[in-house]
């Protein structure tokens, strides 16, 4: 049976989304990093909710991996925390705000709240939003616009701005290898979905009894985990929680047992034998194992398969897609609408109007 829906779609539309963001915006960051390094600038803040703290946590991630000792550091901060906390700022800060819809408030409020005072880059979906208008320097990442409440094509593609924007502050040398990055990135992904798509049915019909699922990954894997997680709970409405690597033995070890999945995100690279060690510990442990990988480390362990050579320090864009292609059939399986949620009115009643595609 095929896999149809809006939000299939924009899976499947996310590596053309990388590398359209990278071709749309080169020349802007090159010009936003300039004026920023003119100014001296010595702290990057890069704030943002929900997926977009993700996208902030792994863009600051791997531009901390590319800094130098004199170059300017990444600070990545939930943005409801940076605006109810905000750090003593100056000449040295600047702000990285990332909104796919250009609507969200706490991003809003933040940048309104230091205008003429501290210089700001949105990192904007949506044309014309609000963030679009109050921002100093705007990146606008492409890809086409989306109809989903749950974000895949559009993580995507303004990670992949945070991403470029971080390394162009950082200079040429660091702009060319995360573009180049980026750009393996989005075969890899495409290679990733493409061996997802035939197999994710059975998958979930098979992990649809599910209690807890626990999505471990270990380096600049962790932050994939945590959108992983968000996106199972998002469009399967089942507990799902992440952790890092080398916290999974410690408090989530205690859930761990037959009625538990864990799904272990495993790009090849220095952290992965410390990954393996621990899922092959949680299925003696008698949970249920999903590897998303080049090959399995547990032998009855189910499979998405990705590329062997996957970067892990492009994890989010490459392991995460098949897990959301998951999320979305076993939603669907236990009795979700993931591409028309009732859990939106949830997030209206707060104030929290920005979802993209709704």
């Amino acid at each position: 049976m095929p896999i149809e829906g809006t939000i299939p779609s924009e899976i499947l539309e996310g590596p053309a989304a990388i590398r359209a963001t990278v071709d749309a915006t080169e020349a802007n960051v090159r010009a936003v990093a300039a004026e920023l390094r003119a100014r001296g600038i010595r702290r990057v803040w890069v704030i943002g909710n929900g997926t977009s703290y993700h996208s902030s946590l792994h863009a600051s991630g791997l531009a901390r991996r590319l800094a130098g000792p004199d170059d300017p550091i990444a600070i990545p901060v939930t943005a409801g925390d940076f605006r109810t906390f905000r750090p003593r700022l100056g000449p040295g800060d600047a702000i990285v705000g990332i909104s796919a819809s250009g609507e969200f408030r706490d991003v809003l409020g933040v940048f309104e709240e230091v205008r003429g005072r501290i210089p700001t880059v949105g990192i904007v979906h949506v044309p014309g939003s609000s963030l679009t208008r109050i921002c100093d320097h705007l990146i606008l990442s492409a890809g086409g616009p989306s109809g989903a409440p749950v974000m895949t094509k559009t993580f995507s593609s303004t990670l992949s701005a945070t991403i470029l924007t971080l390394g162009a502050i950082l200079g040429d040398e660091p702009l060319a290898e995360v573009t180049a990055g980026l750009r393996l990135a989005a075969d890899h992904a495409e290679r990733a979905i493409a061996d997802a798509w035939p197999a994710v049915e059975a998958l979930a019909d098979e992990f649809a009894d599910a209690e807890h699922l626990f999505v471990v990954g270990s380096g600049l894997a962790y932050p994939a985990a945590l959108e992983a997680a968000l996106k199972l709970k998002e469009m399967a409405l089942v507990h799902a929680e992440a952790s890092e690597t080398w916290e999974m033995a410690s408090g989530p070890a205690t859930m761990v047992g037959p009625a538990t999945v864990v799904v272990s995100l495993a790009p090849d690279g220095t952290a992965r034998a410390a990954t393996d060690d621990v899922v092959r510990h949680c299925r003696e442990w008698g949970a249920r194992v999903i590897e998303v990988a080049a090959s399995r480390a547990v032998a009855d362990s189910r499979l998405l398969v990705v590329p062997a050579g996957v970067d892990e320090r492009f994890a989010p864009l490459t392991v995460l897609p098949p897990v959301a292609l998951l999320a979305y059939v076993l939603g669907g399986l236990r009795g979700a609408t993931p591409d028309r949620p009732g859990w939106t009115e949830r997030y209206h009643s707060q104030g929290l109007k920005h979802i993209v595609g709704v």
